[in-house]
């Protein structure tokens, strides 16, 4: 008796190779889709914190300019004069200054 070996493997047709293929492919396509959408709001967000907080220190940094101004502005004899007239305060003639030694 001559033994007669069959060999039973399973051959995948051409067609289910390709469905399989097909879908990891979209698969694939729908998850970086979703990653791309994910980043790009947490980009968004993270540049609208940044333009707020960018337009908060300008701020601030134009009214420590503005103080520094003022402030530079008060020890000088001219602005002294200006706010004295806004005051109503007039300057002494010669005559009326007494000088004591």
């Amino acid at each position: 008796m001559h033994r007669i070996y069959v060999y039973a493997t399973r051959q995948e047709t051409r067609y289910n190779r390709g469905i399989r293929s097909t879908l990891i492919f979209i698969l694939s396509f729908i998850i970086v889709a979703l990653f791309y959408c994910y980043i790009r709001g947490a980009c968004s967000n993270l540049r609208e914190d940044l333009i707020v907080q960018l337009s908060r220190e300008r701020h601030a940094l134009e009214t420590n300019s503005r103080l520094k101004t003022e402030l530079s502005g008060i020890t000088k004899k001219r602005y002294l004069e200006f706010k004295a007239k806004e005051l109503g305060l007039i300057k002494p003639k010669e005559e009326e200054v007494l000088v004591l030694r």
